[in-house]
């Protein structure tokens, strides 16, 4: 039963999240974006007469909140509406362009893991104070740099000087394209999971059972290996599922910036355009899996420790 009142809370606060980013969203787009969505699709030699009537049509000339309260109740039909500017279902154009942010937000979460777990593992057992200021310098610089610019650094380096990885767009499918992009995407990250990772190691292979091990012959690396790690890595496990749905509702600057024909750059035109159902149905989309997944790791916890259901109870 607590259990069960632990799964009931954390799915109310999901839905109070998504009900609140969809509020915001409808006051900012509505009161704060300028432009008209009806002038957008006609152009600027419309007519009054046909502005009028594409807005009446669109449901534009009612107010704000009749507009606000039809587009919920279709929210609880799971009807996402129709786009203004593709004329197609919010809900089928979304599912288009999120196979391509899936494959560069998996390929940066790949970067993330291998490069931030081996870099980590490679800094818990050298002790040198060269590598320990490589690291740290390293580390300051690709998270004090902005992702646009560190996007914008790799294209001018790898792609337009060097020439051996194009510079954007998905190219089919092709792996090559992928890089550029998901090394942007996953940078700063990667340095996170590379402290996370060594001084998550660094604690364990401080421990008595490693001493043990040692004292039976184990070297430092094959004790990390066989006993430290397992217990060492599951805080980096957690932190990669989390940044799995950062990755899929953050990549709107680097799709842009590679034309990467995901849902990210889709809803930057989007939003040029006023189109309100697509933009709000993706951004839905995507703060709906960032969430799901904040709370699946969350009711895991709960599940596998109960001292977070009992501190919610005492915090009650």
């Amino acid at each position: 039963m607590p259990t069960l009142r632990f799964f009931l809370s954390r799915f109310a606060q999901m839905l109070l999240v998504l009900l609140g980013m969809v509020t915001i969203l409808f006051v900012v787009i509505y009161l704060l974006v300028p432009g008209d969505a009806a002038q957008v699709m006609l152009g600027s030699k419309a007519t009054p007469q046909a502005l009028a009537n594409l807005r009446h049509d669109l449901g534009l000339d009612r107010p704000l909140w009749v507009q606000y309260g039809r587009y919920l109740w279709r929210l609880v039909h799971f009807d996402l509406g129709t786009s203004y500017s593709l004329r197609q279902d919010v809900a089928s154009a979304i599912m288009e362009y999120l196979p391509a942010t899936a494959y560069l937000a998996g390929a940066a979460l790949m970067i993330e893991a291998v490069f931030g777990i081996g870099w980590g593992m490679v800094m818990s057992l050298k002790r040198s104070r060269r590598l320990e200021a490589l690291s740290a310098v390293s580390g300051a610089f690709l998270l004090a740099i902005p992702v646009f610019f560190l996007a914008l650094l790799l294209q001018y380096i790898f792609a337009s000087r060097l020439g051996v990885l194009p510079i954007s767009g998905l190219g089919g499918w092709n792996p090559l394209n992928l890089i550029l992009p998901a090394t942007a995407l996953a940078a700063a990250q990667a340095v996170i999971i590379t402290v996370v990772t060594r001084t998550s190691l660094r604690e364990e292979m401080a421990k008595p059972y490693i001493l043990a091990a040692r004292a039976r012959g184990l070297t430092r690396s094959q004790a990390m290996w066989r006993h430290a790690a397992r217990n060492a890595l599951g805080p980096v496990a957690t932190l990669l599922a989390i940044d799995l749905g950062s990755l899929l509702g953050g990549a709107m600057i680097t799709e842009i910036i590679f034309s990467w024909p995901g849902v990210g750059r889709m809803t930057y035109f989007a939003i040029r355009e006023r189109d309100v159902p697509l933009v709000i149905g993706a951004v839905l989309v995507l703060v709906t899996i960032f969430v799901v997944v904040n709370s699946l790791v969350d009711i895991f916890y709960g599940i596998m420790d109960p001292r977070q259901k009992a501190g919610e109870r005492a915090v009650g």
